[in-house]
């Protein structure tokens, strides 16, 4: 995390590998592969088996219905997506993988949502597996 690089939002992010496609951008459609970690390392949520069984959380049925693939991320203004990922996500191009550190501020706020408790910093992993128009 020291080596991160800090943007005015109070995002942190390094890419962590580098690739060489599409940067991804408001208007675009990126594919991407995540996990999303409480700051102690508690695994949320994957939607990579591989890290799912590291993290011993693999879900039968998710599994059972092939739901461990990228998800399309789009992150213009507009959409509904938190801000912290959004941002995260559109400093990156088609092959990149990155870790960004969100504080609660630019993720779930001071309410919390979706099982997440209010005012919770947190960790995605994140590779952008394609970039399409």
């Amino acid at each position: 995390k020291e080596k991160a690089t800090l943007t005015n939002s109070g995002l942190k992010y390094i890419v962590t590998s580098s690739g060489n496609g599409k940067a991804v951008n408001a208007t675009n459609k990126a594919m991407v592969h995540y996990a999303v970690y409480f700051v102690d390392g508690t695994l949320l949520e994957t939607s990579n088996e591989e890290t799912a069984i590291a993290n011993q959380a693999l879900n039968f049925q998710k599994k059972q219905a092939g739901a461990y693939i990228p998800f399309m991320a789009l992150v213009g203004p507009d959409d509904r997506m938190i801000d912290g990922f959004k941002e995260g996500v559109g400093l990156l191009k088609e092959g990149d993988k990155a870790t960004l550190f969100l504080p609660y501020t630019i993720a779930y706020g001071t309410s919390g949502g979706q099982g997440i408790p209010p005012q919770s910093d947190l960790i995605f992993e994140v590779e952008v597996t394609s970039v399409e128009n």
